[in-house]
Order: C-alpha cells, then sequence, then structure tokens
C-alpha cells in the first residue's frame, strides 16, 4: 500500500488516470499514471508508450523498461525503483 504520508491532501486538480505523490517537505505532485500522457491538465491514453520519451512515464530515477506485451502481461512499460527510493508509488510513476 501507499504510505499514508505521501498520500495528498489537496486533491482537488487531480485529474483521472493520474497519482499524487506527497514529499517530506509537504509539496504535492501529480503525475499520469502509466499508459497515459500529459496534455495540458489532463492524462490522456499513450497507445505507445516508450523509454525514450519522459522515461516511459517512470519517475526520473527510475529504471525503465520497454515490456514484451503477451496475455499475461498487458503493461508496456515496467519502472524499477532503485536506491535511494527504492519503493514505487503507483508502478514506479513516483519512487
Amino acid at each position: 500500500g501507499v504510505d499514508p504520508k505521501r498520500v495528498c491532501v489537496d486533491t482537488r486538480d487531480i485529474p483521472k488516470n493520474a497519482g499524487c505523490f506527497r514529499y517530506d517537505d509537504g509539496r504535492e505532485e501529480w503525475r499520469c499514471l502509466l499508459g497515459f500522457k500529459r496534455e495540458n491538465n489532463t492524462c490522456v491514453e499513450d497507445n505507445s508508450p516508450n523509454c525514450n520519451t519522459n522515461n516511459g512515464g517512470c519517475d526520473t530515477t527510475a529504471d525503465c523498461q520497454n515490456a514484451e506485451r503477451n496475455e499475461e502481461n498487458s503493461k508496456k512499460i515496467i519502472c524499477t525503483c532503485k536506491e535511494p527510493t527504492p519503493n514505487a508509488y503507483y508502478e514506479g510513476v513516483f519512487c
């Protein structure tokens, strides 16, 4: 689960298909979930995400991997968070 201290307090402006993260200093930031890309202040479906664009939607500190799409795996991008922030939030959109 998500660490409660990482949950955003102000959720009014978070669009659909986005995840919000609260930093230690109280700043809050939303980013589009995997498989979505930001357009203005919304998240729209991204039919061809890849790691060369915006690190695939992964956190800038995460490793991005283009996943093989098959019947067991519908994900196109795999984000792997690394030390010193190895915990993945929203599948690695934040670390």
